[in-house]
C-alpha cells in the first residue's frame, strides 16, 4: 500500500494549519506592536514602562491559572477523542476558581502597597485581562483539537485589533495609563464571550456543568507536578525580568527594555504557531514515533528559517525599526544586541518541549525551565544594578539559550530526531549574506525589503543545491494528494 499520499496530505494539513494561525498571529501582532508604539508615543517611558510592569505582572499571574492545564487537554484528549467536552467542562471548572483566586488575592495585596492609587489600579485592571486571556485560550485550545483553527484565529486578531482601536480612542481623547489599561481589559473580556461562542458554533465544543466528574478534574491536578509548574516557571522566566528591572533600575528602563523586547516577541508566533498546530499529531499514539520525530525536525529547521534572519535584520537595522516605531526615545540598539539569540533559543526549546510533553509529563521540561530561570534570576540580580536594560536584554538569551540545550539534549534521548545541521548552516549562510545586504546604505525600509528579498532567494538557491530533502519536503506540499 502506498502511503505517501497520505504522508504529504497529512504534512499538507500542518503547513495549512501553520500557515492560518501564523497569518492570524501577524496581523494580531502587528495590532499589539501598532498600539504599544503608540502608548511609547503619547505616554512617554515611565507611563509605558508602568503599563508594561501591570501587563507583565499580569501575564506572569496568569501562569498561576494556566498551569499547563492545556497542553493536558490536548495529551489526554489525543487518546480519548470523544471526551472533549467533559474534559474541557473540568478545565473551564478548575481555570475559573484559578482566576477568582487570582484576581482577590492581588486585589487585597495591591491595596497593602504604599503606591499610587493609578498604579494600582492599572496592575489590577491588567491582571483581570491576563485571567481573561488564560478562558480563551481554553477554548481556543478546544477548537484546535477539532481541527478547527481560522475562525479561533480570527477572533484573536479581532481582539488586537479592537484593542489598538480602543487605546488610540482614549488616547486621542487626552487620557492616561489609567483608561489605557481598562481599554485593553476590555477587548480581552469581549474576547471571552465571542471565542465561548464561535467554539460553540463553529468547532461543536459544548462544556456544560454536568459534565465535569471528579476523575477528569483528576486527571488535569496529577499532571500539575509536573506540567503546571514548569508552565509556572516558564512564565516567571518569561515576565520576571520586568518585574526584576522595575525594582532595580525604575520604571524607565522597564519602557527601553519592553520597547525592545516587544520587538523581538513580535516573531515568536513562528514556533507558537507550529507547535499548536503539530501538538495533537505528537500526541497521537497511533502514529509511529518515526513519522512524529520527523514533524519535530521540520518545526525546528522552519523555526530556525525565521528566527536566524531576523535576528541578522535586528542587529544590522534594529536600531532604525526601533525609532520608527517607538521614537528616538526608544533607539537604542544594545538592548536589541543583547536580545538577539533570544529568539531562535526560545523557539527550540519551545520545539522540543512540546515534543516531550506530547508524549508524557516529561520532568526534563521542568528541569529546563527551572535551569533557565536559576539563570536568569541570577544574572538578573548581578547585573541590572550596574547595566540596567542592557543586562536584563543579555540575560534573558542566556536564559533561553539554557533552557533550549536541556530540552533538545532530552528530546534527543527519547526521540530519534535526525541531524538538522545541513539545513541549519544554510541558513545561516543565507541570513549572513542578506546581513551584508542590509548594510548597503539606503533607506532603512528599501533595506530590509532587499534583505528579506535576497535571503528567501539566496536560502532557496543553497537549499536546492545542498539540502535536497528540505527541498523535496517543500516540493511534497505542493503535489496532489
Amino acid at each position: 500500500m502506498n502511503r505517501a499520499p497520505a504522508t504529504r496530505s497529512s504534512a499538507r494539513r500542518l503547513t495549512v494549519g501553520a500557515l492560518t494561525l501564523s497569518v492570524g498571529e501577524v496581523v494580531g501582532k502587528l495590532g499589539t506592536l501598532g498600539m504599544l508604539g503608540l502608548m511609547a508615543r503619547q505616554l512617554g517611558a515611565a507611563d509605558f514602562g508602568l503599563f508594561s510592569l501591570g501587563l507583565g505582572l499580569g501575564l506572569l499571574l496568569a501562569s498561576v491559572v494556566t498551569l499547563g492545564f492545556d497542553q493536558r487537554l490536548v495529551q489526554l484528549v489525543g487518546a480519548e477523542p470523544e471526551s472533549l467536552d467533559a474534559r474541557l467542562s473540568a478545565l473551564l471548572t478548575l481555570r475559573m476558581a484559578l482566576a477568582i483566586t487570582v484576581v482577590t488575592v492581588s486585589a487585597i495585596v495591591l491595596m497593602t502597597l504604599d503606591e499610587p492609587a493609578a498604579s494600582r489600579e492599572v496592575i489590577a485592571v491588567l491582571v483581570v485581562a491576563g485571567c481573561s486571556d488564560t478562558l480563551v485560550e481554553a477554548f481556543r485550545t478546544a477548537a484546535n483539537v477539532r481541527a478547527v483553527q481560522v475562525v479561533p484565529a480570527a477572533v484573536l486578531v479581532v481582539q488586537r485589533l479592537l484593542a489598538l482601536g480602543l487605546v488610540a480612542w482614549v488616547l486621542a481623547e487626552g487620557h492616561g495609563v489609567v483608561a489605557v489599561a481598562w481599554a485593553y481589559c476590555a477587548a480581552s473580556l469581549g474576547s471571552l464571550v465571542v471565542m465561548a461562542g464561535v467554539s460553540r458554533v463553529v468547532a461543536d465544543v459544548r462544556p456544560r456543568a454536568a459534565l465535569v466528574t471528579r476523575h477528569h478534574l483528576g486527571d488535569f491536578l496529577r499532571a500539575v507536578r509536573v506540567t503546571g509548574i514548569n508552565d509556572l516557571v516558564s512564565m516567571t522566566l518569561f515576565r520576571l525580568d520586568v518585574v526584576l528591572l522595575a525594582v532595580l533600575a525604575g520604571e524607565v528602563a522597564v519602557g527601553h527594555y519592553t520597547a525592545a523586547y516587544r520587538l523581538l516577541e513580535t516573531v515568536l508566533f513562528v514556533s507558537w504557531s507550529l507547535c499548536r498546530v503539530v501538538q495533537p499529531s505528537l500526541a497521537d499514539t497511533s502514529a509511529p514515533i518515526a513519522s512524529r520525530a520527523g514533524i519535530v525536525r521540520a518545526c525546528i529547521v522552519l523555526v530556525a528559517a525565521v528566527y536566524v534572519p531576523y535576528t541578522a535584520l535586528l542587529v544590522v537595522r534594529g536600531e532604525d525599526l526601533m525609532h520608527l516605531l517607538f521614537g528616538a526615545e526608544f533607539a537604542s540598539a544594545h538592548v536589541l544586541w543583547g536580545l538577539c539569540l533570544a529568539p531562535l533559543a526560545f523557539g527550540l526549546a519551545q520545539v522540543g518541549a512540546t515534543a516531550l510533553l506530547a508524549l508524557r509529563p516529561d520532568p526534563a521540561v521542568l528541569c529546563a525551565s527551572t535551569a533557565a530561570l536559576a539563570t536568569n534570576v541570577g544574572l538578573n540580580l548581578a547585573l541590572i544594578p550596574a547595566f540596567g536594560a542592557v543586562a536584563a536584554a543579555v540575560t534573558t538569551s542566556l536564559s533561553y539559550v539554557v533552557q533550549a540545550g536541556v530540552t533538545v539534549t532530552a528530546l534527543r534521548r527519547v526521540m530519534p530526531v535526525r541531524s538538522a545541521s545541513r539545513p541549519l548552516a544554510v541558513v545561516a549562510l543565507a541570513a549572513f549574506v542578506a546581513a551584508a545586504v542590509m548594510l548597503v546604505p539606503m533607506a532603512p525600509l528599501v533595506a530590509m525589503a532587499f534583505g528579506v528579498g535576497v535571503y528567501v532567494l539566496v536560502w532557496g538557491v543553497l537549499t536546492s543545491v545542498w539540502d535536497r530533502p528540505t527541498l523535496g519536503f517543500l516540493r511534497s506540499l505542493a503535489r496532489p494528494a
